[in-house]
């Protein structure tokens, strides 16, 4: 299983001022490669990694908020070789696929029609992506359709979305090999319907992961250094705590031999 961030930007600072790169992030996984929440600059930024999004077999969007959708269309558009072909399957919560609310639908029925499959996803529910079985989870975020998602291969791999802690968020992320959090503030620190590092310190420490991935940063993250407060939760939690890098890719056979392959930045070796 490979994991490739795009950018970890959140927040409206740092995503307005390219603080941190934006556009979400990438699964490969069981012959599968999924663009999960694809924001602003995702087709940019992965033409700079070198990343051939023709190759995508799938798209998942969280919620219907800018940072988690904005370059939908236009992956869209690369996964089905501008348009000329009929593929992929595009899986997102309700506000993202039909709209609703204060939320428009993000992508337009011309793209919906371009793909073999297009889905709602609530939480409980379960789809798949070729062998790639993707169960939606809840969350408490301000998108009051957000969905946070497990991703069951032969690894399995949780991502929180948005959102902040609630008791008993854990039971839904059990049995995740890998946990990527979306982390918007340091400790001491709060906001509400976002997680800061004490929150990922309750879920991370009940849910004990191999490995745990912080990203998403507002600016108060990236000022109290996000690889410290990585570093804070792996001591407060026993388990293996990193803050991703814009760019960062994150090998699970390199991971067993203590490295993790880092796009334009070498190795990682902890």
């Amino acid at each position: 299983m490979k994991i490739t961030f795009l950018g970890t930007a959140g927040g409206r600072i740092v995503l307005m001022s390219q603080l941190r790169a934006s556009g979400g992030w990438i699964l490969e996984m069981d012959e599968e490669t999924i663009h999960v929440d694809p924001g602003p600059g995702a087709l940019v930024r992965a033409a700079q990694l070198h990343i051939n999004l023709r190759r995508l077999t799938g798209i998942v969007i969280s919620h219907a908020h800018p940072d988690h959708y904005t370059d939908a269309e236009i992956i869209v558009e690369s996964m089905t070789n501008g348009t000329r072909k009929k593929r992929g399957v595009l899986i997102g919560n309700e506000h993202a696929i039909k709209g609703g609310d204060d939320y428009r639908q993000v992508v337009s029925p011309f793209h919906m029609r371009l793909l073999e499959r297009c889905e709602v996803l609530e939480p409980g529910e379960k789809t798949s992506i070729g062998k790639i079985e993707i169960t939606a989870t809840p969350t408490k975020h301000g998108e009051k359709k957000a969905i946070g998602l497990v991703f069951r291969g032969k690894e399995t791999l949780g991502y929180t979305s948005d959102g902040e802690y609630f008791d008993g968020m854990e039971k839904y992320f059990e049995g995740c090999d890998y946990l990527v959090l979306n982390v918007l503030r340091p400790r001491g620190t709060r906001w509400p319907e976002h997680m800061n590092t004490e929150q990922a310190v309750e879920l991370i420490s009940k849910v004990k992961p191999k490995l745990a991935i912080l990203q998403h940063f507002g600016m108060l993250m990236i000022r109290a250094n996000p690889d410290r407060e990585a570093k804070w939760i792996e001591g407060k939690t026993g388990v293996r705590t990193i803050a991703a890098k814009d760019g960062m890719t994150m090998d699970t056979e390199k991971f067993g031999n203590e490295n993790i392959a880092e796009a334009g930045l070498g190795k990682w070796t902890k």
